[in-house]
Parts: C-alpha cells; structure tokens; sequence
C-alpha cells in the first residue's frame, strides 16, 4: 500500500475496508456543504471504487489521510485527474475533504504540500490546479497557503443549474522544477 507521509498525516490508498470511513465522510451536511447533497451509501462505494481504480491506474488518487499519532482516520487529501470542460481542465487537481473534528488544524495545508511535492518531483507533472465554488473561502485560503496562483474563475459545468456552487475559482501552480 502506497504511503505518503507529511510531518503529522499519512496518506495511502484506499482499501474495501474503507468504506465505513469514507461514507461518513461523505454523508456528513457539514463536510459536504459546498457540494451539491451528501452522497448515499451507494453513491459512497462508486466513489471509493473510482478512488482505489484512479490509483491503479495513475499512481495517484484522493488519498486517504491519517493522523500519523493516532493512526485516526481524517478524511482525504490528494490528486484526481479531471477533464471535465473548463478553462483550467483536462488537468490534475489537488484536492481535500477533511472530517470537522480536524478542521482549523493545517492538516489540509501540510498534506496539500506534501502531494504537490510529490506530483512535481515523483510523477514529473507540468502543471497541478485546485477547483472550489466561490463560496468556499476556506479551501481558497489553503490554496493560497500552499503557494498556487489564482488563474480565474468559471462556472462548472458539473454544477449547471447549481445557483449556490456553479460559480467557481481555480488556482494553479506549475512545476517548480521546469
């Protein structure tokens, strides 16, 4: 099982096992406010399906994220390809979605910089983007503390007819080592 390690977290792939954590996760109003509804438990297991073949088949995924002290299940941080149109897609993005217990605490920023560390220096990426609605100036403000450069905004064609979230900004950051 891949590992990628920060200061604090441990970020793996996900296994079947994980199910349980991952539709709290994702069944949770609060975590998933900036997302159109919660998913279902079905719902949860296409996703954590499409997780475990993003990473077979591209070495990288939405990682499951661990606090390393207490092996204590966070959430989840990492890189999804996305291709939907946009003026910042096809592109890999940089991802988050934490439990509210670990809200406040940086874990996002300090895993979000390990995955660009390792997207840039392990899977030689040109170019990584991260995508949220307007709204959420939180994620915008751990984009922002990882070093990404606004490039604009759009309206996702994911959220059309989505008044609240369909506005959204992306940010960008090239490799540090071109």
């Amino acid at each position: 099982m891949f590992l990628l390690e920060s200061e604090r977290l441990i970020l793996r792939a996900w296994t079947q096992s994980d199910m349980p954590l991952l539709y709290q996760l994702c069944n949770d109003p609060e975590v998933m406010r900036y997302f159109p509804n919660t998913l279902t438990e079905v719902e949860t297991e296409s996703f954590l399906q499409r997780l475990m073949d993003m990473y077979e088949h591209r070495g990288y995924t939405y990682f499951a994220c661990e606090r390393k002290d207490s092996g204590a299940f966070i959430g989840f941080i990492g890189l999804a390809y996305q291709a939907y149109e946009s003026p910042c897609t096809p592109a890999v993005d940089i991802g988050w979605r934490l439990l509210p217990a670990a809200w406040g605490k940086g874990y996002a920023t300090e895993g979000a910089k390990a995955c660009l560390d390792f997207a840039f220096n392990e899977l030689a990426l040109e170019k990584v983007v991260a995508v949220c609605s307007k709204i959420n100036t939180d994620s915008e403000r751990v984009m922002q503390r990882i070093g990404m450069v606004k490039g604009g905004a759009f309206e996702h064609p994911k959220l059309d007819g989505d008044v609240r979230l369909q506005s959204c900004i992306w940010y960008e950051m090239q490799n540090r080592q071109i």
